[in-house]
């Protein structure tokens, strides 16, 4: 192997988010057998990868697939980071008010 390049996987995944995936058989095939995935014309031009656009090899989907998975993780820890900064912020605001409702208390006069 050679020539690797990094995968930008937020890219895969706004590719794979609009590649039609179907459900379909091989023409020497009873229709009764089902298979399920993008057309290799489709996947060609979506990833430019592969020989031609007549077939899928299997590693290219799988590829694409972990890579999906890993920005997928990537996004997930941020949201989850974000969320422990809100939560975080909630509470420091709940603490402010408390603070500020005491002291419009003291200064109306009333009891702290």
């Amino acid at each position: 192997k050679e020539n690797f390049e990094p995968v930008d996987g937020a890219d895969v995944l706004a590719r794979l988010a609009v590649l039609p995936i179907t459900s379909w058989n091989y023409r020497a095939e009873d229709a009764s057998t089902r298979h399920v995935g993008p057309t290799a014309q489709d996947f060609r031009a979506a990833f430019g990868l592969g020989a031609d656009d007549k077939t899928i090899s299997t590693i290219d989907p799988a590829g694409l697939a972990l890579a999906a998975i890993q920005e997928l993780h990537r996004m997930a820890e941020e949201q989850r980071r974000l969320t422990e900064d809100l939560r975080s912020k909630v509470q420091e605001i709940a603490a402010l008010r408390a603070r500020l409702d005491q002291v419009e208390t003291r200064i109306a006069g009333g009891r702290p």
